[in-house]
């Protein structure tokens, strides 16, 4: 079972990439009590039972607000950063101020990782990659491994698609730049197919009830037990 969220804080009741702490809390809970289990990227995770957390664009609240119910929890997420907008002033468009909506600094970061928490790529812009030509495309998912791990000095072996866009082109210089594993969260309706660089997530949002958390969850356990 993997989840994918982007931001943990109090701030934003309406947003819908917000999920209150103390929501997530009650989700993840849920799952350890029924069973799931921490992963373990050295063991075979892709398991029903196993419960891989992960994070997108890295949100300075990741830290804030995150690495403290990480440690309570007990569980190791991934969190993949956009490598050029770390330790920067770039806002999303949707976000207004800097001091709550900026992205994650690299003494951040490195805090982070102390924690056995796993940081990936997320590319350099967050950019459509089937929409840019090849030499781009490389260039976002090269040099964004590069940079991390030059800061970060560990191996980046996680990489997640922008808006959920890939083909098989994109997968092969994945692939070639280095990375071990590959994560999507899938457009609505789309079938994506679970292998190593497709690994499929279910998208977790501030609007989702309880009730919807639990039948993400459900509904996707079901399509990977059959």
């Amino acid at each position: 079972m993997i989840l994918a969220y982007h931001r943990i804080n109090p701030w934003y009741k309406s947003d819908p990439l917000t999920v209150n702490p103390e929501k997530f809390e009650k989700q993840i809970n849920y799952l350890l009590k029924r069973g799931f289990k921490n992963f373990s990227f050295e063991e075979d995770f892709i398991k029903n039972e196993t419960l891989i957390i992960t994070f997108d664009d890295g949100f300075y609240d990741n830290f804030l607000f995150g690495l403290p119910l990480f440690k309570k929890l007990k569980i190791k997420p991934v969190i993949f950063v956009i490598a050029g907008y770390i330790s920067t002033e770039k806002l999303w468009n949707r976000y207004k101020d800097y001091e709550k909506d900026r992205f994650l600094k690299w003494e951040e970061i490195r805090e982070i990782i102390k924690e056995g928490i796993e940081i990936g790529s997320h590319t350099l812009s967050h950019p459509h990659l089937t929409e840019i030509d090849e030499n781009k495309v490389k260039e976002e998912i090269y040099g964004s491994k590069k940079i991390i791990e030059d800061k970060i000095g560990r191996e980046v072996k996680f990489f997640c698609y922008p808006y959920g866009e890939f083909n098989e082109k994109i997968i092969e210089f994945v692939k070639i730049a280095g990375y071990k594993y590959a994560f999507v969260t899938p457009k609505k309706n789309k079938k994506i197919r679970n292998s190593e660089y497709s690994l499929r997530r279910v998208g977790i949002y501030g609007h989702n009830s309880f009730f919807i958390f639990k039948l993400k969850i459900w509904k996707e356990y079901i399509k990977t037990k059959f």
